[in-house]
C-alpha cells in the first residue's frame, strides 16, 4: 500500500457546514489563528478580512453566509466592548435573529472570548448569555476547542459542553450559596490515565503531571536552579566549570526577511544548526525546546546563560531574498559578555547546507572543540537537493513541536508534500513515520492503516539514510509509540546518545522508555540528568515530577511540581497539582481548599477549573461537590475525554452515594458512547476499561469482567509499567463493586507496593475501593504508614 495512497485525509474527515467568524477588525489576527487551526483540521470556515470593504454585495455575501453556516462563533474582546458601533454587531444581531427559528436545543452561536473580558456585564446580545463561553487565552486555538467545534458540527448527539445552553450564572451563585460546596481543581499526555475509572487520586496525578502539554510555555518565568530538585544535589547541579565544559545556547534566529511570513525558513536554519553543533561530542549544547522561549526576550545575555547553566550564547539572524540567503551570528561569553566569534555568510539559497556546516566547524574552532571525521562526514550532509521539500520539511517540523491535534494534521500534509517532492528525502520519511506512530500511541487513531504508514515511512528512511542521526531517533520513536517495543527503542537511543553525548533529548527518552519497562532507578537518574541538562524543559521536569510521585519520593516530586508552575506562569492545572501532593503524601485538602479559594469566583465557573474542581471532588471523596459539579457541567473537551468516559466515572460517584437511578443511567449512556467508539477503536485499552466499570453498574458481571480484562491484556505491566497498572486496578476495582473482596484486596495490596498503581489516600476517600469501606483488611491496608513509604 503506497504512503501516498493511504496516508490521513484532512478531507475525509470534514464534518458537514461552515463555522462563520464574527469579529471586530482589531481580532483579525486572532480571527486568523483560529481559521487556520480550523481549517488545518478539514472544517470550512468564512471570515472576512476586510471590515471595511462594505457595498450591498459584501453586504448580501455575509447575510447569505450567517443564514447558511452552520455554527456561529462571535470573538468577544476588550477590543469589542470598547467599540459602540461595528458591523461585527450586525453580524451578531443577524445570528441572533436566526435562532428565533432554531429549536431550543440546537447548538448554534459558540462565543469565544480571546482575552480577560468577563461574562458579567458584558456588551453582547442578551441571546449570548444562553450559551457556554469558550475562552482562548490570547485568542490562540487549542485542540479541544477545534475537536468540539467538529464534533458540533457533527450533530447534537456529539455536542458537549461549548455551544449548548448553560446555566446563567447567577443559578451558579445560588448553588454555591445553598451549600454545594466547591470542590477543587485538578488537570496529558497520557489520556488512558483519564479513562480508567477507577485510577483515582494516583490515575488524577499522573493525568496532570502527562497531560499533553500542548507546547512548552514561551513565557516562561525564570527557574529556579538546577539545584532545587532533590536527591541528590550534584546530580541537579550544571558543571562548576562552564568554560571548559563548552556549552552554549543557540537563541532563535530573528528572520530579517522582508517577507515576514519565511520566518518558518529562519526557524528552520535555527534548528539545523543547533542540530549540527549537538553532534560535536566536545560541546554541550541546550536543545530547541528549552531555547525559544528566549525568542524577543529582554533578558540579558548573562541571565540568560545562567538560567541555562551555559557559558556561551550564539545569536543570529536569516535574511532570504528571492534565491539569495545571508546567516549572520555571534558568540558571545557569558560570564563577561565578550564576542567571541562573529561572522555573516552570503550565498545562493541552495547553499544553505553549506552555511550550516560551516558555521557549525567554525564554532568548534572558535571554542577548541575537535571534530572527528565522523562528525566532520555528518555536518557536510546534504538532506536534500530540493528547497522546496526542505521548506515543506521545516514548516512541517514547526507544526509538529506547536503540539496540537490540528497542528500534527497540518505537520503530516507538510511532510507528506516534502517527500512528494523529493521521494529521497530520508529525514522527512522518518518524521512521518514517527508522526504516524505518535498519533497511533496517543489514541488519535488506532486503526492498523495508521500503522501500515508509520511503518511504510520509517522504512523507506531507514532504507535511505541508515545511519543519519535523525533517521536514529526517529526509528527509536517509531518502535516506542507503534508497538510500545522499549528494547528496540532503547537501542536506537543508545545509537543515538553515541552521536550526541550532552543531548538532554537523549536522556529525557531515555529516562521515558525506563519507566514503561519499570526499570526505576534508572528512570529517575535519566530525568534528573535530562532536567539537569534541559534545565527550562517542562516535559523532564513533568517527567520526573510524576516518576517521584509515582515511587511516594514526595519531596522530590515537590520541589519538581513547583519548577513546574514556575515554568507554566502559574497554570490552574499545574496549581492543581501543587494541591495534590499534600492529598498524596499526607491525605491533606487544605492546600486544595485554600487554592481553590484564592480563585475568583468569575475563574471558578471557567470550563478548566470546574473541570479540575470534578476531578478534585471525585479523588478526595466529596461526592456531594462532585454532583454539584456535574449538575453546571457534565461534560467538557478541556483534555479530550471520550463522553463515555466522562459518564463512567459519574456513574460511580452517583453509585457511592446510592443514588442508584442516576447511576445506572449515566453507565448506559456510557456504555452506548463508548461500544460505538470501539467499533472504530478496537484496540483502545482506555474505553474497553470505562466500558468493563460501566457494566458492572448495569448488573452485567461477566461483561464487566470481559471488558475490564481485554484492556488488561492490551497494555498489560509486563510490556507498560506506567499504563499498566492503571488498568490493573481498573480490573481489581470492578472486583470489589461485585463483592469479590478477598481477590479485590489481595490486588489492592500489590497495588500499593507498585510505581502507578494505587495511593493509600486515593484508596481511603475515591470510590475505586467504596464497597471495601468499613472491612477491617481493607482499613488496615490504607492505614499502614508502610504503603505510602518510599518504593526504594
Amino acid at each position: 500500500m503506497s504512503v501516498e495512497r493511504s496516508e490521513l485525509s484532512v478531507e475525509r474527515f470534514a464534518p458537514r457546514g461552515a463555522v462563520f467568524l464574527s469579529y471586530a477588525r482589531e481580532d483579525t489576527d486572532a480571527a486568523r489563528r483560529i481559521a487556520d487551526a480550523l481549517r488545518a483540521f478539514g472544517v470550512e470556515v468564512w471570515f472576512d478580512q476586510n471590515e471595511l470593504r462594505g457595498g450591498d454585495t459584501w453586504d448580501t455575501k455575509i447575510r447569505t453566509q450567517i443564514k447558511t453556516c452552520a455554527l456561529f462563533v462571535p470573538l468577544i474582546s476588550q477590543r469589542t466592548e470598547e467599540r459602540t458601533e461595528g458591523y461585527f454587531r450586525r453580524e451578531w444581531k443577524l445570528a441572533v435573529d436566526r435562532t428565533q427559528d432554531m429549536a431550543g436545543r440546537k447548538a448554534f452561536i459558540v462565543p469565544v472570548v480571546i482575552d480577560e473580558t468577563p461574562e458579567s456585564g458584558a456588551d453582547v446580545p442578551e441571546e449570548f448569555m444562553r450559551y457556554q463561553w469558550t475562552r482562548l487565552a490570547n485568542g490562540e486555538p487549542t485542540p479541544e476547542f477545534v475537536m468540539q467545534v467538529k464534533r458540533l458540527l457533527e450533530g447534537p448527539k456529539k455536542a458537549a459542553g461549548v455551544g449548548r445552553v448553560s446555566d446563567p450564572p447567577s443559578e451558579l451563585s445560588s448553588r454555591e450559596k445553598a451549600g454545594h460546596r466547591p470542590a477543587l481543581p485538578q488537570t496529558s499526555r497520557l489520556p488512558v490515565l483519564v479513562g480508567v475509572i477507577a485510577a483515582l487520586a494516583i490515575g488524577a496525578a499522573v493525568y496532570f503531571a502527562l497531560r499533553p502539554t500542548a507546547k512548552e510555555t514561551a513565557a516562561a518565568k525564570p527557574a529556579q536552579s538546577p539545584s532545587a530538585l532533590t536527591p541528590p544535589p550534584a546530580a541537579a547541579k550544571p558543571p562548576p566549570d562552564f568554560a571548559s565544559a563548552k556549552s552554549l545556547a543557540v537563541l532563535p534566529f530573528t528572520n530579517m526577511s522582508e517577507e515576514k511570513d519565511s520566518g518558518f525558513f529562519s526557524d528552520g536554519v535555527h534548528e539545523d544548526i543547533l542540530t549540527n553543533l549537538a553532534l560535536i561530542r566536545e560541546l554541550r549544547v541546550v536543545s530547541r525546546t528549552s531555547v525559544m522561549q528566549y525568542r524577543a526576550t529582554t533578558k540579558t545575555v548573562r541571565q540568560i546563560a545562567q538560567e541555562l547553566g551555559v557559558a556561551y550564547i550564539l545569536e543570529g539572524s536569516v535574511r532570504r531574498a528571492g534565491n539569495k540567503v545571508r546567516v549572520s551570528s555571534q558568540l558571545i561569553r557569558a560570564a563577561t559578555d565578550e564576542h567571541v566569534w562573529a561572522k555573516s555568510y552570503d550565498k545562493d539559497l541552495t547553499d544553505v547546507f553549506s552555511i550550516q556546516s560551516a558555521l557549525a566547524t567554525e564554532i568548534a574552532g572558535a571554542l577548541q572543540a575537535a571534530l572527528s571525521p565522523q562528525e566532520k562526514q555528518l555536518l557536510d550532509r546534504r538532506p536534500t537537493e530540493n528547497l522546496a521539500a526542505y521548506d515543506a520539511y521545516v514548516k512541517g517540523r514547526q507544526l509538529r513541536q506547536g503540539g496540537t491535534a490540528p497542528m500534527q494534521v497540518g505537520a503530516e500534509l507538510q511532510f507528506r508534500q516534502a517527500v512528494q517532492l523529493d521521494p529521497r528525502f530520508a529525514s522527512a520519511w522518518a518524521e512521518l513515520g514517527a508522526l504516524h506512530a505518535f498519533a497511533y500511541f496517543s489514541e488519535f487513531d488506532q486503526s492498523a492503516e495508521r500503522l501500515a504508514n508509520a511503518k511504510a515511512a520509517i522504512d523507506t528512511a531507514v532504507r535511505l539514510a541508515p545511519d543519519a542521526p535523525e533517521v536514529i531517533e526517529k526509528l527509536g520513536d517509531y518502535h516506542y509509540y507503534g508497538f510500545r517495543d522499549y528494547a528496540r527503542a532503547v537501542e536506537q537511543y543508545r545509537r543515538l546518545a553515541v552521536l550526541r553525548p550532552n543531548d538532554g533529548v537523549v536522556y529525557g527518552s531515555l529516562g521515558l522508555i525506563h519507566r514503561r519497562q519499570g526499570r526505576w532507578r534508572e528512570s529517575l537518574e535519566d530525568l534528573r540528568r535530562a532536567v539537569q541538562l534541559e534545565p527550562r524543559s517542562l516535559r523532564y521536569v513533568r517527567s520526573l515530577f510524576s516518576t517521584a510521585q509515582a515511587l511516594c519520593l514526595y519531596d522530590e516530586a515537590t520541589a519538581a511540581q513547583r519548577r513546574m508552575v514556575e515554568l507554566t506562569d502559574n497554570d490552574l492545572a499545574e496549581q492543581a497539582l501543587q494541591w495534590m501532593i499534600p492529598f498524596l503524601a499526607r491525605g491533606s485538602t487544605k492546600e486544595g481548599r485554600d487554592g481553590m479559594a484564592q480563585l475568583t469566583p468569575e475563574r471558578q465557573r471557567e470550563p478548566l477549573a470546574v473541570h479540575l474542581r470534578k476531578i478534585w471532588a471525585r479523588v478526595t471523596g466529596d461526592f456531594a461537590g462532585f454532583v454539584a459539579l456535574d449538575r453546571q457541567l457534565r461534560y467538557t473537551e478541556v483534555f479530550g475525554e471520550a463522553r463515555g468516559v466522562q459518564d463512567a466515572n459519574a456513574a460511580f460517584v452517583f453509585a457511592a452515594l446510592g443514588h442508584d437511578a442516576e447511576a445506572r443511567t449515566r453507565a448506559a449512556e456510557a456504555v452506548t458512547d463508548l461500544k460505538t467508539r470501539l467499533e472504530k477503536q478496537p484496540t483502545n485499552a482506555s474505553f474497553w476499561a470505562s466500558l468493563g466499570a460501566a457494566e458492572v453498574l448495569l448488573g452485567n458481571r461477566a461483561e464487566a469482567l470481559r471488558c475490564a480484562q481485554k484492556a488488561m491484556e492490551l497494555v498489560p505491566e509486563s510490556k507498560d509499567a506506567l499504563a499498566g497498572p492503571a488498568y490493573s486496578l481498573n480490573h481489581a476495582s470492578c472486583l470489589a463493586w461485585l463483592g469479590e473482596k478477598d481477590r479485590a484486596l489481595a490486588e489492592l495490596a500489590r497495588l500499593l507496593r507498585t510505581p502507578f498503581g494505587e495511593n493509600v489516600h486515593g484508596a481511603k476517600f475515591g470510590t475505586a475501593w467504596f464497597p471495601l469501606r468499613g472491612d477491617p483488611r481493607f482499613e488496615a491496608l490504607v492505614n499502614d504508614p508502610k504503603n505510602n513509604a518510599p518504593l526504594f
